[in-house]
């Protein structure tokens, strides 16, 4: 157990996603979508209604990319390629509200 907590330590998202996946599934696999955030961002509204803008970013290690889930009031989350399509990030996040709209917005 002590080599998984310093694993953790080290990996920017150790498990990958949680809370099984998304529903509707997401069609597009996580460079897709990363490829479509851009690096000007993507706007659009999440099954909750609310207004969000996914941005690019990178995990707490520096290295790994992720999409940052920016609200209307706060972050909802990032997701790395791990865990993408899942309705928890690797950390726990709720995204699944953010992941689904998101996909939808890219055009294959």
């Amino acid at each position: 157990m002590g080599d998984l907590k310093i694993l953790e330590n080290l990996m920017a998202h150790p498990r990958g996603g949680k809370g099984g996946t998304c529903s509707p599934v997401v069609k597009h696999t996580f460079p897709q979508a990363y490829a479509h955030v851009g690096v000007n961002g993507v706007q659009f509204t999440s099954t909750t209604g609310e207004k969000m803008i996914a941005t690019r970013g990178f995990a707490k290690d520096g290295i790994t990319a992720t999409i940052v889930l920016n609200g209307e009031r706060n972050v909802h989350g990032r997701v790395c390629e791990a865990c993408w399509g899942y309705t928890l990030s690797c950390t726990g996040e709720r995204v699944g509200q953010a992941v689904v709209p998101l996909d939808s917005t890219i055009i294959s």
